[in-house]
C-alpha cells in the first residue's frame, strides 16, 4: 500500500464526517513544524505548514492509536488524571476525541463542537505559537534559601489566587458540548472545582437563552461566593446592563464583555440581545455603569488593547476566541508580547489558548500577562470528573508551575519576566 493511500483509509477512520481529502491536507504536513525557528521573534505556526495531526484516537470501545485499549488522552496522564479523560472520551465523543495532544487538527472546521473555525488554523496556531516559546533553566541560586518553594499565588482584580490560572467562559454548553452535563451541572464543576481550587471558575453566556436561563446559569456564581468570572455576550446596550445586574447580585469577581463573539450577531430570539460590535463610547457605558471590575475579551491587536485602557477597562484577555471566530489569525503568544509591551501596567493583562499545563502558564506569563484563562483543558476535567476532576486539574497545574518555578529559578509570581525565555 503506497503512502498516501494509507494515510487516506487512516484519515476516513479518524474523522468519519469529513472528507479523505480535507483530512489528507491536515494530516500530511507535520513534518515541516520541527523546522520552525525558536520563540521569541522569527518564524510562527502562521507562516507554517500545519502541524501533524495529533494521534486521534476511536470510538469508545476501540483500540487507542498508542495501541493500549481505552487509553486517549495526554500519555504522561497518570492515576485519577488518566481516569477522568478516559470518562470524558466516553462522554464528549465525538466532539473532542480526547486526542493526546490538543492541538487542533482532528477537529479542525468542527462546529458545533469544539474545534477551530474553517480550516482551524486559527486555533492550530495558537497551539504552535505558544509551542515556540522556550524556557531558560536556571538552577544557582545566587542569594536567599535555597530550599523554599516559588509562591505561585498572586492577586487579580482583588481576588487571591492560588495559581494565575482561571476558566475560560464557555456557552451555549448544550449545543457545543453535548448533553452529558445540563448546563447546570457543568457550570457548578467549573465555578465550583476551581473555587476548590483557590482561584476563579467562569460562566459563559448565549444570547439565545431566554432570561430565565440566563439568570439560573449567573445564579451559580453566587452559590459559590462570587468567585468566578461572568462573561456577557456583546449585547445591546439596554441588555447587556441588565445581564450585568444579575451578575452583580450574585457578587461576581469578575464582569467581562467577550467582544470576540460580535460575529455571532442575529442569533438571538430577543432582538435586545442580538449581537454586535462596540463603539468606544459603549465601551465607556458600560465600564462606567458598574462597580465590579469590567474586563473586555476578545483583544488582539495592539489598537485594541489601548482602545480598551481608554474606555477604563480594568483588563484585557488576549484572545481569539479559541480559534473559533476568524480564520487564519495568529495565535495569542504571538500577538501578546507587543500588547503588554504597550498597555502592561495600565491594566490587568489576561490571556487565553491552549493552556494545558504548569509550563503554558509560566510562558504566557514571561510573554507579559498576569494570568491565563483555561479552556478546553477544563472541559474535559469537567466532563471526565466533575467538580472533582476540575479541581484535580487546576491542583496538577499548579504544581506544574511550581516546577517550572523551580527550573527556571523564579521565587513568585511578580518575578516573572522574560529573562526565562529561551
Amino acid at each position: 500500500m503506497s503512502g498516501h493511500q494509507g494515510d487516506r483509509r487512516a484519515a476516513t477512520d479518524v474523522t468519519g464526517r469529513r472528507n479523505v481529502l480535507r483530512a489528507l491536507t491536515l494530516f500530511g504536513t507535520g513534518a515541516l513544524v520541527n523546522q520552525l525557528l525558536p520563540f521569541p521573534g522569527q518564524a510562527f505556526a502562521q507562516d507554517a505548514a500545519p502541524p501533524a495531526a495529533s494521534p486521534p484516537a476511536p470510538a469508545p470501545g476501540g483500540e487507542s492509536s498508542a495501541g493500549k485499549p481505552g487509553h486517549y488522552g495526554p500519555r504522561d496522564a497518570r492515576g485519577e488524571a488518566a481516569e477522568i479523560y478516559q470518562k470524558a472520551r466516553t462522554s464528549l465523543y465525538p466532539i473532542c476525541r480526547i486526542c493526546p495532544q490538543c492541538d487542533g487538527v482532528a477537529c479542525a472546521g468542527d462546529y458545533p463542537g469544539i474545534g477551530g473555525i474553517g480550516s482551524g488554523r486559527s486555533f492550530q496556531n495558537n497551539y504552535l505559537d505558544l509551542q515556540q516559546v522556550g524556557l531558560r533553566m536556571k538552577l544557582i541560586n545566587g542569594s536567599g534559601p535555597a530550599d523554599k518553594k516559588p509562591d505561585t499565588s498572586t492577586v487579580l482584580f482583588g481576588q487571591k489566587v492560588s495559581i494565575p490560572a482561571m476558566a475560560a467562559p464557555v456557552g451555549g454548553v448544550f449545543r457545543t458540548l453535548g448533553q452529558a452535563l445540563s448546563e447546570t451541572e457543568y457550570f457548578e464543576a467549573i465555578v465550583g472545582g476551581c473555587a476548590d481550587a483557590g482561584t476563579l471558575g467562569a460562566v459563559g453566556d448565549s444570547s439565545s437563552s431566554p432570561r430565565d436561563v440566563v439568570q439560573a446559569r449567573i445564579g451559580v456564581i453566587g452559590r459559590h461566593g462570587g468567585r468566578a468570572i461572568a462573561t456577557i455576550k456583546p449585547r445591546q446596550q439596554a441588555n447587556f446592563i441588565e445581564v450585568m445586574r444579575m451578575a452583580e447580585e450574585q457578587k461576581a469577581a469578575v464582569i467581562a464583555i467577550d467582544i470576540d463573539s460580535a460575529a455571532r450577531y442575529g442569533r438571538a430570539a430577543d432582538p435586545r440581545a442580538e449581537l454586535s460590535t462596540k463603539t468606544l463610547a459603549e465601551l465607556r457605558q458600560l465600564v462606567r455603569a458598574t462597580k465590579t471590575p469590567f474586563v473586555i475579551k476578545g483583544i488582539m491587536t495592539v489598537e485594541d488593547a489601548e482602545l480598551a485602557a481608554e474606555a477604563g477597562a480594568a483588563g484585557i484577555v488576549v484572545s481569539n476566541h479559541g480559534g473559533r471566530v476568524l480564520d487564519y489569525t495568529p495565535g495569542t503568544a504571538r500577538v501578546l508580547p507587543a500588547i503588554a509591551k504597550r498597555v502592561g501596567g495600565k491594566m490587568t493583562i489576561l490571556v487565553d489558548g491552549c493552556v494545558r499545563s504548569g509550563a503554558d502558564v509560566l510562558k504566557y506569563l514571561a510573554l507579559g500577562a498576569n494570568g491565563v484563562l483555561v479552556g478546553r483543558h477544563l472541559i474535559r476535567a469537567a466532563y471526565g470528573g466533575g467538580r472533582q476532576g476540575v479541581k484535580l486539574f487546576m491542583e496538577i497545574m499548579r504544581r506544574e508551575l511550581e516546577t517550572s518555578m523551580v527550573m527556571t529559578g523564579v521565587p513568585n509570581i511578580r518575578s516573572v519576566n522574560r529573562s526565562i525565555l529561551a
